[in-house]
């Protein structure tokens, strides 16, 4: 099993001992399963339309605060 390369830090509060990560499958059946699946599939998707669904909530709160 190959580990991820580690991630750019910055500081000392960045330097961490590495931990050995075991893979071991779950059995876990429904919902919860499809989700993970979609996730760790489409994870990056899912965070970027998370932060522009957040940016416009943001944007349009501020707008109507202003417009009354």
């Amino acid at each position: 099993m190959r580990e991820p390369s580690p991630l750019p830090v910055f500081g000392k509060l960045g330097v961490k001992a590495s931990v050995a990560v075991v893979a071991s499958p779950v059995a876990s059946a429904g919902i919860v399963a499809r989700l993970r699946d979609l996730l760790a599939t489409h994870g990056g998707m899912a965070l970027k339309l998370s932060v522009i669904a957040w940016t416009i909530l943001v944007l349009g709160t501020v707008f109507f605060m202003l417009q009354g």
